[in-house]
């Protein structure tokens, strides 16, 4: 008999969130951006005070790829921004990766 996994993309999210407020001093604001975003990809704008300002770098998120090759397979994609880089994003001076949206994006608190 085979068991249905299923994926509440949100409310994932919204874990995933929480846990990285809790795990790295530096961030200090999280958003979650599921406009334009598959059944099973979450993405994520981390607002991050540690980071390196890389002013001429392309915004590229970084894949965690969890649970490939499984039921539970799913992607977390994750944006770290300095403060100054999230200004930019908000003003439109900086573009994020292709069909990444601010439309219904939600902030995400610990």
């Amino acid at each position: 008999m085979s068991v249905i996994h299923q994926f509440n993309r949100d409310s994932m999210a919204r874990w995933y969130a929480k846990e990285h407020l809790k795990t790295d001093p530096g961030i200090e604001s999280v958003y979650y951006l599921p406009e334009n975003a598959s059944e099973r990809e979450i993405r994520f704008i981390e607002i991050n005070k540690l980071m390196y300002d890389r002013t001429d770098d392309t915004l590229e998120p970084i894949d965690f790829g969890i649970d490939y090759g499984k039921e539970t397979a799913h992607k977390l994609l994750v944006l770290d921004v300095t403060p100054a880089q999230w200004e930019k994003i908000q003003a439109q001076e900086i573009s994020l990766p292709a069909t990444w949206s601010l439309d219904h994006a939600e902030q995400i608190f610990q």
